[in-house]
């Protein structure tokens, strides 16, 4: 019994994963399309990762929808379908924050070589 639900909670967790990795991408490359600068983009990651270390998960949810309206995105269902359940939104704001963070300092790298090249 253990083993199974192990292996639910291990599933769920990747399937969080997946739909974070999945629209924050394309998320952040709308905002960047939408003129946010490399600064605006990291302000944006403090005060999300600020309201999860604070316990506002909900706060932190209204937020990233938020972003997509910015975005000119519609909010995807698959986020939308976890509001009901507490844990799932903490497992997606977690995994937000750090998909988030990873993209913006790729993305910074990316500027800064290619800043160097052209300078």
């Amino acid at each position: 019994m253990k083993k199974t639900r192990a292996q639910s909670i291990n599933n769920i967790r990747n399937s969080i994963n997946a739909i974070s990795g999945a629209y924050t991408v394309k998320l952040i490359d709308k905002l960047y399309d939408e003129n946010c600068k490399q600064q605006d983009m990291q302000d944006l990651y403090f005060a999300i990762a600020a309201l999860f270390d604070t316990n506002r998960i909900l706060e932190a949810m209204h937020l990233i929808r938020g972003l997509f309206a910015i975005a000119k995105m519609n909010y995807p269902y698959p986020i939308a379908a976890l509001e009901p359940f507490d844990v799932a939104q903490e497992a997606f704001v977690v995994e937000f924050i750090m998909d988030f963070y990873e993209i913006i300092e790729e993305k910074q790298i990316s500027e800064s070589q290619e800043a160097n090249e052209s300078g």
